[in-house]
């Protein structure tokens, strides 16, 4: 590109061309360009993977709950076919690759935390890397060298912030990370693709989206990714249009004739099409307002605000006033871009094309359920916003207000993202600690049924063991201890967890009864994480008299027969019997 077309560029805002008209045709043979590869960017690479590594240090024994422990006992009690193709999954998805990853690695090297840790930062940070170089070859390919560093500074700010930490920490999100590797894989190919009319990309492309299908959901968005790409690089920069033909009639048409074939595959296994984790039913009524919560969320950190302030501010994104408000501003914006779209420099139609990738994965979350009380629980489903959204951060500051502010504006921005991810660690290491520490003191006695009385949940959101019908202390007590639990053993309630001295007492009433309470207001008691109800069984009876404090438990058998337990921080404590009307701390 000639040396003053590329200054304009660079010097311009980003919605005005300054007359300058850029037209780059990329023929049928070229030579390889440097820097499409990630042998040739292995200081990007190693340097997230350094910033990783320290921000997720302490986490390296934390993740090892609820759906991570189930994956691990459903491979120890079913046989591999059945394993993989999740026999009893009631979940209309195919996830024999994530299955498949967790029986290899767990053969391979077992629950060593070490090495399952390890593993999943290293892939979150080939997904930054990825990422980067995506986003590098767009900006060299439109002459904006110098932008470089700033989409570098994005993807920064990707890995540091807070939002990310229940795929990298949590066992049972592998599928997540795997699933955008697959994305910004394909993605790579199509560009390569630009240059390089290889048969060997299309191959690769394909292959990864057919294996992305038995990964995750995610991968829907690929081919439409995959198209705004190739209609970038012919519209915008000019590439040749046998190229932009080609790219359709290899990659985009194939993938959607797969995706295809691969909902009538689902239909086939399961007789109903509904994504995992999805209400479809709701998505017009109920999910208009979640777009601005993620902004809310991510941008501003929403859920680190003070309960009343997070609260008011999700009564406003509610409303219908606020659902208006917001849509019509979108609606203006999306105007104003197509209008001015022809006009804007290169920077900006970037952009605008990074607006899309956040709108269709924003787009994808809708159906799924947005908590609003907790800091980290369903953060999973930001892992593709937050990548695209921080991206077009960086590049909009240092575009709009220039160098001068973009760099300070990153350091401030990016320490507040460290603060807090750092508090979410914190979290992950505290609990994980707390857990441990039950499974690896727990008090057994195999001659009687053990009744679990309150179990910590989770610790902000941050999932712990949650009380349900299926024994998941038992579960992952057998799963990590050698000596294994044969005996009755019942998670009777649990709690939502604020602080690591936090726990229950308890009051013999007399044989038959036992009232437990707990020690610290607002943290209510939940069963399957939610609030929790009267049930019983054959064992014993809850009457729930104060979700929010106090539970009766009404013995079915002789109170010699039990072996009552309850948990205060990261102890537990046995229920003296004898002790009648008195509290027990």
């Amino acid at each position: 590109m000639p040396k003053e077309e590329n200054q304009v560029l660079e010097g311009s805002s980003i919605f005005e061309f300054k007359n300058k008209k850029l037209t780059i045709k990329a023929e049928n043979k070229t030579t390889t360009r440097t820097g499409f590869s990630l042998q040739n960017n292995l200081h990007v690479f190693g340097l997230l993977w350094l910033v990783t590594f320290a921000l997720y240090l302490p986490t390296v024994k934390a993740g090892w709950v609820f759906d991570a422990i189930g994956w691990i006992n459903d491979m120890k009690t079913h046989n591999f076919w059945d394993f993989i193709n999740r026999k009893e999954s009631t979940s209309g998805s195919f996830y024999q690759l994530f299955a498949l990853q967790y029986y290899v690695c767990y053969r391979l090297w077992g629950m060593n935390m070490w090495l399952w840790s390890l593993l999943y930062m290293t892939v979150h940070s080939l997904n930054a890397a990825l990422l980067f170089i995506v986003c590098r070859n767009v900006l060299r390919d439109s002459g904006l060298q110098k932008n470089i560093f700033v989409s570098f500074c994005g993807v920064l700010l990707y890995v540091v912030c807070p939002h990310i930490s229940e795929v990298v920490v949590w066992k049972a999100c592998f599928h997540y990370i795997m699933g955008f590797s697959f994305i910004l894989f394909s993605l790579l190919m199509v560009q390569k693709y630009q240059h390089q009319q290889r048969g060997l990309y299309i191959i690769g492309a394909l292959f990864v989206f057919c294996l992305s299908a038995f990964g995750l959901e995610i991968f829907y968005l690929t081919p439409f990714l995959g198209l705004s790409i190739a209609l970038f690089y012919r519209f915008v920069l000019g590439y040749d249009r046998h190229i932009f033909r080609k790219t359709i009639s290899f990659f985009f048409i194939p993938q959607m004739m797969l995706f295809c074939l691969y909902f009538i595959g689902i239909f086939a296994a399961y007789k109903f099409i509904q994504p995992h984790a999805t209400n479809l039913s709701s998505v017009i009524t109920g999910n208009l307002s979640k777009p601005i919560k993620y902004i809310f969320h991510i941008l501003f950190f929403g859920r680190f605000f003070p309960d009343e302030t997070r609260r008011y501010v999700y009564h406003l994104c509610n409303s219908t006033r606020g659902i208006l408000v917001f849509y019509t501003l979108f609606a203006l914006a999306v105007s104003y871009a197509a209008i001015r779209f022809r006009r804007m420099n290169i920077t900006g139609k970037f952009l605008v094309l990074l607006f899309i990738w956040i709108a269709c994965s924003i787009t994808l979350t809708l159906p799924v359920w947005f908590p609003e009380d907790s800091l980290v629980a369903y953060d999973r489903y930001t892992y593709l916003p937050d990548a695209f959204i921080y991206v077009f951060l960086a590049l909009f500051i240092n575009s709009v207000f220039g160098g001068k502010v973009f760099m300070p504006f990153i350091l401030v921005y990016g320490m507040i993202c460290i603060f807090f991810t750092l508090k979410v660690n914190r979290y992950w290491r505290q609990s994980a600690h707390i857990v441990n520490s039950l499974v690896r003191t727990f008090p057994n006695d195999p001659s009687k049924t053990v009744l679990l009385l309150d179990m910590p949940n989770c610790m902000r959101g941050v999932d712990m063991i949650v009380a349900r019908d299926d024994d998941e202390f038992k579960t992952m007590y057998n799963i990590m201890m050698p000596v294994k639990i044969n005996n009755s053993v019942y998670d009777v309630e649990s709690y939502y967890l604020q602080n690591t001295t936090d726990g229950a007492h308890i009051n013999v009433v007399n044989d038959s009864i036992v009232q437990v309470t707990l020690n610290q207001w607002g943290t209510w008691w939940l069963y399957y994480g939610f609030g929790s109800r009267s049930y019983e069984n054959k064992d014993f009876k809850v009457n729930m008299i104060d979700e929010g404090h106090m539970y009766e438990l009404i013995l079915k058998r002789p109170i010699n027969q039990y072996l009552l337990l309850y948990e205060v921080g990261d102890q537990w404590k046995i229920a003296d019997q004898q002790k009648k009307n008195v509290d027990q701390f």
